[in-house]
């Protein structure tokens, strides 16, 4: 099964000043988890599964959805680039293999401790928040744009949508991206 992500690193890139190293194949299990964990409760299964659909065709680029290309640049993107770091930064400072857990040393540099590392991700989390807001302001104003949204009334609906929790593979060729920056 192929995963549908709505932002890619660059999006990351764009919104926050992670380095420009960063692996897209390790950043992209968070920004998964950040789209089924916040963004789908946001938006309610069926504009969430709309969204998916059109970035999953490329309809996205058409201008008869043109709404939804604005929904997803200017409000989810930003979204889910700070959920998504509120996810990965506190599990991206350890590398979990064979041997077990460990924490990456790099040259010239001093691992920080898990407390900061945690007021980090609380950042990340405190920003998400305010544009989980500015994200349903606007769906709220424009609601006749985004049938979905109010049909669905902004709730989850337990779908096969909601229910993807293994079998994924997210290397980069096998992962659709909506738009780059």
């Amino acid at each position: 099964m192929e995963a549908i992500l709505l932002i890619n690193t660059d999006d990351i890139l764009f919104y926050t000043n992670a380095s420009p190293n960063i692996d897209s194949y390790k950043v992209n299990p968070h920004i998964l988890n950040a789209q089924l964990m916040y963004l789908e409760g946001v938006l309610g299964s069926d504009l969430y599964d709309k969204l998916l659909s059109l970035v999953d065709s490329g309809d996205i680029d058409e201008v008869a959805y043109a709404n939804y290309k604005t929904l997803l640049s200017d409000y989810i993107a930003p979204y889910l680039v700070m959920r998504t770091m509120e996810l990965y930064v506190p599990l991206n400072a350890f590398q979990i293999a064979d041997g077990g857990a460990y924490q990456h040393s790099a040259t010239n540099a001093t691992t920080s401790r898990l407390d900061e590392i945690d007021k980090i991700s609380k950042k990340y989390q405190i920003i998400g928040q305010g544009h989980e807001s500015r994200l349903t302001k606007y769906l709220c104003k424009y609601s006749d744009n985004f049938v979905e949204y109010t049909t669905n009334d902004g709730l989850v609906k337990k779908t096969p949508s909601t229910m993807r929790a293994s079998g994924w593979n997210l290397n980069k060729s096998n992962v659709k991206y909506p738009f780059k920056r």
